[in-house]
């Protein structure tokens, strides 16, 4: 049984909410044993700036259906360029007494406080349980739970999609990870996620739309549009849109998406969100260029694959459930909005022809499992399938449930192509002096700026993809 500093996996109690069959013993095995050590030994960051994207990897690779074989050589690869907890940690943060509120406030955004957190978390949960932790500490509704509320949603959702896995799995030990994780990050999601809410109950009624119609106003909105300059620094949401856009303006368009707190409305709106994620990170291309996915969208498509897992936590109120997806929606606008409000083009993915259109969704599946990378490929081509099983979006959206699979090709072409010796995008001019900076670990960050595209609706960002071969058809 799973406790909150021990990981069980097993193909009949925790295959995951979205799995392949054939789940093995072999499998589980090998991912519980390692996501047991990354609990242990491994901060949420590594280099105190990067993702340890362990949790989401691992799981992908079981629920997808990896073998022991292929889950051992995904850890071999990305393991060893974690930061050790303790060496996250400064003196001061050692011994902090987090039961006390004013500590516990103090150590919020503290990124050397997580081991803190992480013990606190542990403690709590063995104490009042998983569900009881997280509406006491994330969805209360006080200053405190709303300022982690908001940090969830910080640094392309990561806390989120680590509670996700947490809750889909059933894994207290990863729960207690996220609140861990979500405690330590920046709370500029605080800037456009509380004035929503604000302008909700203030300017009732706001009219209701589709996640889609929200990001078209996002992208009409002149002021928005063009608020994100290329040479704003890397996270161009809080330090480019957010220092030149108010969260009040965001939040006129933001409102829009609105969801009421019951059973039907909630599974209306997840389906709204899951395939507009899926549509805006596939439509988003540039005219002229070869087929490549934005890395800042591409986190609103593979954190939509935890909302019908939101959606099933009986614990949960529909309210506390229309708050989440209410904040996963406006924070993939608002991230979209970071990357210049690119236009999308629905005809880039009906007329996309497969390198390999023979491949259904096993081999798809299985490109995606043996894909060196730290996890998101493996996390799209779930989500994607996630998303198939959800039936049709509503009438008149751009795609329908047929165009998943093109969309799952565009991504699996499309991060192969990336480092083929003769038709590959161009790798960074600055690579040597990235990883020379960063040490162990950098030739990561360098392949991730190589495969994918990043913030693409602004100049440059697309100057190392290639050129298209062959025209689309208009």
């Amino acid at each position: 049984m799973a406790t909150t500093t021990t990981v069980q996996l097993s193909a009949g109690i925790t295959p995951g909410y979205t799995h392949v069959g054939g789940l093995g013993d072999g499998s589980a095995k090998k991912a519980s044993e390692f996501l047991v050590i990354n609990h242990a030994l491994y901060h949420t960051r590594w280099k105190a700036t990067f993702h340890n994207h362990i949790v989401h990897h691992l799981l992908a690779l079981w629920a997808l259906g990896a073998s022991p074989e292929e889950i051992q050589g995904m850890w071999d690869y990305n393991q060893s360029y974690q930061t050790l907890i303790e060496t996250g940690q400064t003196a001061p943060s050692q011994g902090k007494n987090l039961k006390d509120p004013l500590v516990y406030k103090e150590c919020l955004g503290d990124n050397s406080c997580y081991s803190n957190f992480l013990s606190f978390f542990e403690e709590k949960i063995v104490e009042i349980g998983v569900t009881a932790t997280i509406k006491e500490y994330l969805l209360k509704g006080d200053e405190v739970a709303k300022s982690v509320f908001c940090r969830m949603y910080s640094d392309l959702m990561h806390p989120i999609i680590s509670l996700g896995c947490g809750l889909e799995f059933q894994q207290p030990g990863l729960v207690a990870e996220a609140l861990a994780g979500a405690c330590v990050h920046e709370t500029w999601p605080e800037l456009f996620l509380l004035p929503t809410e604000d302008y909700v109950r203030s300017h009732k009624p706001v009219p209701c739309r589709s996640l889609l119609d929200t990001i078209n106003s996002l992208h009409d909105d002149d002021a928005i549009r063009n608020g994100v300059k290329h040479t704003d620094p890397f996270n161009k949401l809080v330090d480019g849109l957010l220092t030149r856009v108010t969260g009040e303006q965001l939040a006129h368009h933001l409102a829009q998406f609105q969801v009421n707190p019951d059973p039907e409305d909630l599974q209306r709106k997840m389906t709204d969100l899951m395939y507009t994620s899926m549509y805006v990170v596939a439509a988003a291309q540039h005219p002229g260029k070869r087929v490549a996915l934005d890395f800042v969208t591409l986190h609103s498509a593979t954190t939509s694959a935890f909302y019908p897992v939101i959606l099933a936590q009986d614990g949960l109120s529909d309210q506390d459930k229309a708050r989440i997806l209410e904040a996963g929606a406006r924070t993939s606008a608002a991230m979209y909005a970071a990357c210049g409000s690119p236009a999308l083009d629905a005809r880039r993915i009906h007329d996309y022809q497969p390198l390999y259109p023979e491949h259904g969704w096993p081999e798809l599946i299985h490109r995606s499992i043996v894909y060196r990378d730290e996890g998101h490929a493996a996390k799209l081509i779930r989500a994607l399938y996630s998303t198939e099983q959800l039936g049709e979006p509503a009438l008149g959206f751009p795609i329908s449930k047929a165009d998943l699979i093109t969309i799952a090709h565009m991504g699996m072409d499309s991060v192969e192509m990336a480092f083929d010796k003769t038709k590959g995008n161009r790798r960074p001019a600055a690579a040597p002096g990235i990883i020379k900076r960063i040490g162990h670990g950098g030739e990561t960050v360098v392949n991730n700026m190589t495969r994918w595209i990043f913030y693409g609706g602004l100049e440059h960002s697309w100057d190392h993809v290639p050129e298209l071969e062959v025209a689309v058809r208009s």
